[in-house]
């Protein structure tokens, strides 16, 4: 009993935004690369609801997490069975909304400025420069300083992404390059079945 009203009360009130475009593309190319790495295994592409709770896993959180999938209308058909369902994992669960848009990425930004005073910490699986001014104006307003390994970080709090790698990422010379973040491709392999040693 004391363990359900943790979880429908959390300590914090998290929000994960998924560009759904980025994550298809970023899921076929994961695909290929992983195929090529394993040729032995058979992999599949995962569903979303499977790559939301590595998603969670990957990002270490915990507890409720709200999820809203982004998606251009000719892509909601694929996922649209999904709005609404609540999928639960080890340390919580996550309930999935889908909102279809022409301008998804655009609408995606503005429901993250709109509907920031109902969240406390902020998650985005994208890579894309549009989204540098929504999700930095609902993060901390100073950064803070972290020692990893001896070294000195400056950490923007309230916030992780799942992107693309350094080499990659649109977001160097911008603040979300000081932004804790995952390779997109993490939870994805692991999604398909790969152990943490095969990513």
């Amino acid at each position: 009993m004391y363990k359900e009203r943790i979880q429908r009360a959390p300590v914090k009130y998290r929000v994960l935004y998924i560009d759904y475009q980025f994550l298809i593309r970023q899921m076929s190319e994961a695909m290929r690369f992983y195929k090529d790495l394993h040729p032995d295994k058979s992999l599949r592409l995962p569903s979303l609801d499977l790559f939301i709770t590595h998603a969670v896993g990957w990002l270490h959180e915990k507890s409720f997490i709200t999820a809203f999938v982004f998606v251009p209308p000719e892509d909601e058909y694929y996922i649209k069975e999904l709005d609404g369902q609540t999928t639960e994992y080890d340390k919580g669960e996550v309930r999935i909304n889908v909102l279809a848009h022409d301008l998804y990425s655009v609408e995606l930004g503005v429901h993250m400025e709109n509907y920031a005073h109902l969240f406390d910490e902020f998650y985005l699986v994208a890579d894309d420069p549009i989204y540098v001014l929504p999700l930095r104006s609902v993060l901390s307003v100073k950064s803070s300083d972290r020692v990893l390994d001896g070294q000195n970080y400056e950490l923007l709090e309230g916030g992780k992404l799942l992107r693309k790698g350094n080499d990659e990422t649109s977001f160097v010379g911008t603040d979300l390059a000081r932004v804790r973040w995952q390779n997109v491709w993490y939870p994805i392999g692991a999604a398909m079945g790969l152990a943490s040693f095969e990513l």
